[in-house]
Protein backbone atom coordinates (compact mmCIF):
# COMPACT_ATOMS: atom_id res chain seq x y z
CA UNK A 1 0.00 0.00 0.00
CA UNK A 2 1.10 3.30 -1.00
CA UNK A 3 -0.04 6.85 -1.59
CA UNK A 4 0.67 5.95 -5.67
CA UNK A 5 -2.44 3.58 -5.49
CA UNK A 6 -5.15 5.04 -7.79
CA UNK A 7 -8.04 6.59 -6.39
CA UNK A 8 -11.30 4.84 -6.04
CA UNK A 9 -13.90 5.73 -8.52
CA UNK A 10 -16.35 8.54 -7.30
CA UNK A 11 -19.57 5.72 -7.80
CA UNK A 12 -17.90 2.33 -5.72
CA UNK A 13 -16.69 5.32 -3.34
CA UNK A 14 -20.46 6.42 -2.01
CA UNK A 15 -21.28 2.90 -2.71
CA UNK A 16 -19.11 1.94 -0.27
CA UNK A 17 -20.31 4.75 1.99
CA UNK A 18 -23.97 3.84 1.90
CA UNK A 19 -23.80 0.74 2.45
CA UNK A 20 -21.40 1.72 5.97
CA UNK A 21 -24.10 4.76 6.25
CA UNK A 22 -26.90 1.76 6.63
CA UNK A 23 -25.06 0.02 9.73
CA UNK A 24 -24.58 3.22 11.15
CA UNK A 25 -28.20 4.02 10.78
CA UNK A 26 -29.40 0.10 12.09
CA UNK A 27 -26.62 0.58 14.91
CA UNK A 28 -28.27 3.80 17.10
CA UNK A 29 -31.57 2.86 15.15
CA UNK A 30 -31.53 -0.48 17.41
CA UNK A 31 -30.38 1.19 20.72
CA UNK A 32 -33.97 3.75 19.80
CA UNK A 33 -35.63 0.66 18.85
CA UNK A 34 -34.84 -1.01 22.55
CA UNK A 35 -37.40 0.95 24.57
CA UNK A 36 -40.56 0.11 21.85
CA UNK A 37 -39.53 -3.56 22.01
CA UNK A 38 -39.53 -3.06 25.61
CA UNK A 39 -43.08 -2.04 25.99
CA UNK A 40 -44.78 -4.54 23.37
CA UNK A 41 -42.56 -7.80 24.85
CA UNK A 42 -43.22 -6.71 28.39
CA UNK A 43 -39.68 -6.79 29.40
CA UNK A 44 -37.35 -6.12 32.03
CA UNK A 45 -35.26 -2.93 31.93
CA UNK A 46 -32.46 -5.90 32.10
CA UNK A 47 -33.62 -7.84 29.62
CA UNK A 48 -34.25 -4.87 27.38
CA UNK A 49 -30.25 -4.24 27.69
CA UNK A 50 -29.28 -7.72 26.83
CA UNK A 51 -30.32 -6.19 23.41
CA UNK A 52 -26.91 -4.42 23.58
CA UNK A 53 -24.70 -6.96 24.65
CA UNK A 54 -26.46 -9.47 22.07
CA UNK A 55 -25.09 -6.95 18.82
CA UNK A 56 -21.92 -6.60 20.93
CA UNK A 57 -21.89 -10.42 20.72
CA UNK A 58 -22.75 -10.63 16.68
CA UNK A 59 -19.41 -7.79 16.30
CA UNK A 60 -17.15 -10.32 18.12
CA UNK A 61 -17.97 -13.19 16.67
CA UNK A 62 -17.57 -11.02 13.34
CA UNK A 63 -14.11 -10.22 14.09
CA UNK A 64 -13.28 -13.01 15.10
CA UNK A 65 -14.80 -15.02 11.68
CA UNK A 66 -14.46 -12.71 8.91
CA UNK A 67 -11.24 -13.45 7.80
CA UNK A 68 -11.97 -17.18 7.38
CA UNK A 69 -15.18 -16.56 5.66
CA UNK A 70 -13.30 -14.08 3.45
CA UNK A 71 -10.53 -16.15 2.45
CA UNK A 72 -13.00 -18.68 1.43
CA UNK A 73 -15.18 -16.87 -0.51
CA UNK A 74 -13.21 -13.54 -1.24
CA UNK A 75 -13.13 -10.19 0.30
CA UNK A 76 -15.59 -8.69 -1.81
CA UNK A 77 -18.67 -10.79 -0.61
CA UNK A 78 -18.49 -10.43 3.02
CA UNK A 79 -20.31 -7.13 1.63
CA UNK A 80 -23.18 -9.82 0.13
CA UNK A 81 -22.75 -11.84 3.34
CA UNK A 82 -23.50 -8.49 5.21
CA UNK A 83 -26.55 -7.36 3.55
CA UNK A 84 -28.40 -11.32 4.02
CA UNK A 85 -26.98 -10.89 8.32
CA UNK A 86 -29.05 -7.50 7.89
CA UNK A 87 -32.35 -8.19 6.22
CA UNK A 88 -32.41 -11.62 8.76
CA UNK A 89 -32.14 -9.22 11.52
CA UNK A 90 -34.51 -6.51 10.69
CA UNK A 91 -37.27 -9.18 9.94
CA UNK A 92 -36.22 -10.75 13.11
CA UNK A 93 -36.69 -7.87 15.19
CA UNK A 94 -39.69 -6.39 13.18
CA UNK A 95 -42.25 -9.73 14.01
CA UNK A 96 -40.23 -10.54 16.90
CA UNK A 97 -43.03 -12.23 19.58
CA UNK A 98 -40.73 -12.98 22.31
CA UNK A 99 -37.42 -12.11 23.71
CA UNK A 100 -35.25 -15.05 22.07
CA UNK A 101 -36.21 -13.67 18.89
CA UNK A 102 -35.40 -10.19 19.32
CA UNK A 103 -31.80 -10.52 20.68
CA UNK A 104 -30.96 -13.29 17.83
CA UNK A 105 -32.19 -10.01 15.81
CA UNK A 106 -29.74 -8.15 17.66
CA UNK A 107 -26.94 -10.61 17.21
CA UNK A 108 -27.34 -11.04 13.71
CA UNK A 109 -27.42 -7.22 13.28
CA UNK A 110 -24.17 -7.20 15.05
CA UNK A 111 -22.74 -9.72 13.15
CA UNK A 112 -23.79 -8.05 10.27
CA UNK A 113 -22.05 -4.64 11.06
CA UNK A 114 -18.91 -6.67 11.98
CA UNK A 115 -18.96 -8.66 8.59
CA UNK A 116 -19.38 -4.97 6.66
CA UNK A 117 -17.34 -2.43 8.81
CA UNK A 118 -14.38 -5.38 8.30
CA UNK A 119 -14.96 -5.36 4.50
CA UNK A 120 -15.21 -1.55 4.38
CA UNK A 121 -11.97 -0.94 6.59
CA UNK A 122 -10.03 -3.86 3.71
CA UNK A 123 -11.23 -1.92 0.69
CA UNK A 124 -10.56 1.83 1.62
CA UNK A 125 -7.53 1.50 3.62
CA UNK A 126 -6.12 -0.18 0.03
CA UNK A 127 -6.00 3.03 -1.20
CA UNK A 128 -2.96 4.48 0.43
CA UNK A 129 -2.46 5.99 3.87
CA UNK A 130 -3.13 9.31 3.27
CA UNK A 131 -5.84 8.49 0.76
CA UNK A 132 -7.45 5.78 2.72
CA UNK A 133 -7.46 7.98 6.09
CA UNK A 134 -9.60 10.57 4.06
CA UNK A 135 -11.92 8.03 2.54
CA UNK A 136 -12.35 5.93 6.23
CA UNK A 137 -13.33 9.83 7.57
CA UNK A 138 -15.56 10.28 4.68
CA UNK A 139 -17.12 7.26 5.22
CA UNK A 140 -17.83 7.56 9.17
CA UNK A 141 -19.08 10.82 8.35
CA UNK A 142 -21.62 9.64 6.39
CA UNK A 143 -22.33 6.61 8.73
CA UNK A 144 -22.72 9.21 11.67
CA UNK A 145 -25.38 11.15 9.94
CA UNK A 146 -27.29 8.15 9.59
CA UNK A 147 -27.05 6.95 12.82
CA UNK A 148 -28.49 10.71 13.99
CA UNK A 149 -31.27 10.28 11.47
CA UNK A 150 -31.93 6.67 13.12
CA UNK A 151 -33.97 7.86 16.74
CA UNK A 152 -35.73 10.94 14.61
CA UNK A 153 -36.94 8.41 12.10
CA UNK A 154 -38.01 6.20 14.81
CA UNK A 155 -39.66 8.92 16.76
CA UNK A 156 -41.70 9.93 14.27
CA UNK A 157 -42.71 6.27 13.00
CA UNK A 158 -44.06 5.48 16.21
CA UNK A 159 -45.98 8.59 17.12
CA UNK A 160 -47.22 9.77 13.32
CA UNK A 161 -47.79 6.22 11.50
CA UNK A 162 -47.72 4.02 14.93
CA UNK A 163 -45.54 1.65 13.87
CA UNK A 164 -42.07 1.95 15.34
CA UNK A 165 -40.99 -1.32 13.52
CA UNK A 166 -41.23 0.32 9.71
CA UNK A 167 -38.47 3.28 10.73
CA UNK A 168 -36.31 -0.58 10.64
CA UNK A 169 -37.67 -1.89 7.71
CA UNK A 170 -36.88 1.17 5.73
CA UNK A 171 -33.17 0.88 5.81
CA UNK A 172 -33.46 -3.08 4.59
CA UNK A 173 -34.79 -2.07 1.55
CA UNK A 174 -32.57 0.71 0.65
CA UNK A 175 -29.40 -1.57 1.36
CA UNK A 176 -31.52 -4.35 -1.20
CA UNK A 177 -31.25 -1.86 -3.98
CA UNK A 178 -27.97 -0.86 -3.07
CA UNK A 179 -26.58 -4.59 -3.85
CA UNK A 180 -29.03 -5.13 -7.03
CA UNK A 181 -27.67 -2.14 -8.70
CA UNK A 182 -23.91 -3.20 -7.36
CA UNK A 183 -24.20 -6.32 -8.63
CA UNK A 184 -25.84 -5.34 -11.71
CA UNK A 185 -22.63 -2.83 -12.46
CA UNK A 186 -19.94 -5.51 -11.19
CA UNK A 187 -19.44 -5.03 -7.80
CA UNK A 188 -16.97 -2.13 -6.11
CA UNK A 189 -13.26 -2.88 -6.51
CA UNK A 190 -11.56 -4.42 -3.37
CA UNK A 191 -8.70 -6.69 -2.43
CA UNK A 192 -8.95 -10.33 -3.56
CA UNK A 193 -5.74 -11.58 -2.58
CA UNK A 194 -6.38 -12.20 1.12
CA UNK A 195 -3.49 -14.57 2.06
CA UNK A 196 -2.76 -15.71 6.09
CA UNK A 197 -0.26 -14.23 7.91
CA UNK A 198 0.72 -13.59 11.30
CA UNK A 199 0.37 -9.93 12.57
CA UNK A 200 3.16 -8.21 13.55
CA UNK A 201 3.66 -6.36 17.48
CA UNK A 202 2.82 -3.12 15.81
CA UNK A 203 -0.12 -3.93 14.58
CA UNK A 204 -1.39 -5.16 18.38
CA UNK A 205 -0.11 -1.77 19.67
CA UNK A 206 -2.30 -0.06 17.22
CA UNK A 207 -5.32 -2.17 17.77
CA UNK A 208 -4.92 -1.64 21.14
CA UNK A 209 -5.32 2.32 20.56
CA UNK A 210 -8.74 1.36 18.67
CA UNK A 211 -9.96 -0.61 21.28
CA UNK A 212 -9.41 2.53 24.02
CA UNK A 213 -11.22 4.89 21.10
CA UNK A 214 -13.91 2.93 21.04
CA UNK A 215 -14.08 2.69 24.53
CA UNK A 216 -14.42 6.37 24.94
CA UNK A 217 -16.89 6.67 22.41
CA UNK A 218 -19.28 4.14 23.48
CA UNK A 219 -18.96 5.64 27.71
CA UNK A 220 -19.86 8.98 26.05
CA UNK A 221 -23.33 7.70 24.03
CA UNK A 222 -24.52 5.60 26.91
CA UNK A 223 -23.83 7.83 29.47
CA UNK A 224 -23.29 11.59 28.85
CA UNK A 225 -26.47 12.68 29.28
CA UNK A 226 -26.97 11.09 32.74
CA UNK A 227 -23.96 12.46 33.93
CA UNK A 228 -25.55 15.93 32.50
CA UNK A 229 -28.48 15.33 34.02
CA UNK A 230 -27.25 14.43 37.47
CA UNK A 231 -24.63 17.35 37.04
CA UNK A 232 -26.59 19.91 35.89
CA UNK A 233 -30.24 18.83 37.04
CA UNK A 234 -32.15 19.51 33.60
CA UNK A 235 -34.94 17.13 32.28
CA UNK A 236 -34.42 13.79 30.37
CA UNK A 237 -35.11 14.86 27.33
CA UNK A 238 -32.90 18.74 27.27
CA UNK A 239 -30.32 16.26 28.37
CA UNK A 240 -30.48 14.12 25.22
CA UNK A 241 -30.71 16.79 23.01
CA UNK A 242 -27.61 18.22 24.50
CA UNK A 243 -26.28 14.77 23.87
CA UNK A 244 -26.04 15.18 19.59
CA UNK A 245 -23.75 17.90 20.16
CA UNK A 246 -21.16 14.79 20.63
CA UNK A 247 -22.57 13.50 18.15
CA UNK A 248 -22.16 16.88 15.82
CA UNK A 249 -18.29 17.21 17.28
CA UNK A 250 -17.84 13.42 15.23
CA UNK A 251 -19.05 14.67 12.30
CA UNK A 252 -17.47 17.92 12.26
CA UNK A 253 -13.83 16.37 12.88
CA UNK A 254 -13.99 13.45 9.98
CA UNK A 255 -15.62 16.66 7.42
CA UNK A 256 -12.29 17.96 8.33
CA UNK A 257 -10.43 15.02 8.07
CA UNK A 258 -11.79 13.76 4.81
CA UNK A 259 -11.60 17.37 3.30
CA UNK A 260 -7.88 16.24 3.47
CA UNK A 261 -6.77 19.06 5.45
CA UNK A 262 -4.48 16.88 7.61
CA UNK A 263 -3.30 14.56 4.90
CA UNK A 264 0.23 15.49 5.97
CA UNK A 265 0.26 15.14 9.59
CA UNK A 266 1.62 12.29 11.41
CA UNK A 267 -1.43 10.04 12.03
CA UNK A 268 -0.03 9.05 15.84
CA UNK A 269 -0.15 13.29 16.41
CA UNK A 270 -3.59 13.65 15.30
CA UNK A 271 -4.25 10.22 17.68
CA UNK A 272 -2.80 12.62 20.37
CA UNK A 273 -4.60 15.99 19.75
CA UNK A 274 -7.64 13.97 19.66
CA UNK A 275 -6.96 12.45 23.10
CA UNK A 276 -6.05 15.81 24.62
CA UNK A 277 -9.42 16.83 23.32
CA UNK A 278 -11.06 14.23 24.68
CA UNK A 279 -9.61 14.31 28.14
CA UNK A 280 -10.64 17.99 27.90
CA UNK A 281 -14.60 16.99 27.00
CA UNK A 282 -14.91 14.40 30.03
CA UNK A 283 -13.50 16.91 32.61
CA UNK A 284 -15.86 19.57 31.42
CA UNK A 285 -18.64 17.27 31.16
CA UNK A 286 -17.90 15.95 35.22
CA UNK A 287 -17.40 19.08 36.44
CA UNK A 288 -19.96 21.82 34.71
CA UNK A 289 -23.12 22.28 36.61
CA UNK A 290 -24.73 24.43 33.65
CA UNK A 291 -25.94 23.64 30.37
CA UNK A 292 -24.26 25.15 28.53
CA UNK A 293 -20.73 24.08 29.31
CA UNK A 294 -22.07 20.52 29.46
CA UNK A 295 -22.95 20.43 25.91
CA UNK A 296 -19.40 22.31 25.09
CA UNK A 297 -17.51 19.16 26.75
CA UNK A 298 -20.07 16.72 24.64
CA UNK A 299 -18.67 18.61 21.72
CA UNK A 300 -15.19 18.36 22.55
CA UNK A 301 -15.81 15.12 23.79
CA UNK A 302 -17.04 14.13 20.33
CA UNK A 303 -14.12 15.85 18.33
CA UNK A 304 -12.15 13.77 20.04
CA UNK A 305 -12.84 10.86 19.79
CA UNK A 306 -13.95 10.94 16.23
CA UNK A 307 -10.55 10.39 15.37
CA UNK A 308 -9.82 7.50 16.65
CA UNK A 309 -11.38 5.03 14.69
CA UNK A 310 -10.61 6.31 10.88
CA UNK A 311 -6.85 7.24 12.14
CA UNK A 312 -6.47 4.40 13.98
CA UNK A 313 -8.02 1.72 11.56
CA UNK A 314 -5.73 3.50 8.56
CA UNK A 315 -2.63 3.07 10.75
CA UNK A 316 -2.99 -0.73 12.01
CA UNK A 317 -3.94 -1.90 8.35
CA UNK A 318 -0.60 -0.45 7.28
CA UNK A 319 1.23 -2.17 9.82
CA UNK A 320 -0.64 -5.60 8.58
CA UNK A 321 1.85 -6.24 5.52
CA UNK A 322 0.17 -9.41 4.13
CA UNK A 323 -2.71 -9.97 6.40
CA UNK A 324 -4.92 -7.48 5.15
CA UNK A 325 -7.90 -9.39 5.72
CA UNK A 326 -6.55 -10.44 9.20
CA UNK A 327 -6.34 -6.61 10.19
CA UNK A 328 -9.50 -5.97 9.12
CA UNK A 329 -11.36 -8.50 11.28
CA UNK A 330 -9.20 -8.15 14.37
CA UNK A 331 -10.26 -4.43 14.28
CA UNK A 332 -13.31 -5.48 14.42
CA UNK A 333 -12.76 -7.59 17.15
CA UNK A 334 -11.48 -4.78 18.97
CA UNK A 335 -14.59 -2.67 18.59
CA UNK A 336 -17.10 -5.39 19.67
CA UNK A 337 -14.94 -6.21 23.26
CA UNK A 338 -14.89 -2.65 23.28
CA UNK A 339 -18.80 -1.95 23.17
CA UNK A 340 -19.28 -5.22 24.86
CA UNK A 341 -17.30 -4.11 27.72
CA UNK A 342 -16.76 -0.57 28.56
CA UNK A 343 -20.57 0.89 29.10
CA UNK A 344 -20.86 -1.96 31.15
CA UNK A 345 -18.25 -0.99 33.05
CA UNK A 346 -19.25 2.35 33.94
CA UNK A 347 -22.65 0.68 35.24
CA UNK A 348 -21.34 -1.45 37.43
CA UNK A 349 -19.25 1.18 39.26
CA UNK A 350 -22.30 3.88 38.33
CA UNK A 351 -24.22 1.56 40.72
CA UNK A 352 -21.35 0.70 43.48
CA UNK A 353 -20.43 4.30 43.51
CA UNK A 354 -22.87 6.39 41.45
CA UNK A 355 -22.59 7.20 37.36
CA UNK A 356 -20.82 10.52 38.60
CA UNK A 357 -18.52 9.61 40.27
CA UNK A 358 -17.50 6.32 37.83
CA UNK A 359 -17.34 9.18 34.79
CA UNK A 360 -13.52 9.78 35.33
CA UNK A 361 -13.26 5.79 34.26
CA UNK A 362 -13.60 7.83 30.34
CA UNK A 363 -10.57 10.15 31.57
CA UNK A 364 -8.96 7.08 32.26
CA UNK A 365 -9.26 5.24 29.43
CA UNK A 366 -7.63 8.07 27.53
CA UNK A 367 -4.82 8.68 29.47
CA UNK A 368 -4.14 4.65 28.97
CA UNK A 369 -4.55 5.53 25.35
CA UNK A 370 -2.19 8.72 25.71
CA UNK A 371 0.73 6.26 26.97
CA UNK A 372 -0.11 3.96 24.25
CA UNK A 373 0.56 6.63 21.59
CA UNK A 374 3.99 6.81 23.70
CA UNK A 375 4.72 3.32 23.04
CA UNK A 376 4.06 3.73 19.34
CA UNK A 377 6.12 6.15 19.07
CA UNK A 378 9.11 4.38 20.35
CA UNK A 379 8.45 0.79 19.94
CA UNK A 380 6.42 1.08 16.81
CA UNK A 381 8.93 2.42 14.53
CA UNK A 382 8.74 3.37 11.08
CA UNK A 383 5.93 0.84 10.59
CA UNK A 384 3.60 2.98 12.59
CA UNK A 385 4.45 6.44 12.79
CA UNK A 386 4.59 6.89 9.00
CA UNK A 387 1.94 8.97 8.05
Amino acid sequence: MNDTTPRILPRAKWTTFCYLATWGYLLYGLGNATPYLRDDLRLSAFEAGLHASALALGILVAGVTADIVGRRVGPSRLLDLSVVYFAVAAALIIVAPALPVSLCGAFLLGLGGGTLTTQVNLQLSGFGRAQGRILLSQANAVAVIAAAVAPIAISLAASVLHAWRLAMLAPIVWVAVLTALRQREGGTSTVEHAPKATLPRSYWIVWLLLVLGVAIEFSFVYWGSTVVILRTGISTADATMLASLFVMGMFAVRVVIGSGVASGRSPLTLLAVGLVAAIAGATLTWISATPILSGLGLFLGGCGVSVQWPVGVTVAMHTAGEGQLQAAARATLGSGLAILIAPAMLGLAGDAFGVAAAWPIIIGFAVCSLGVVAVAHRVGAEAVSAG
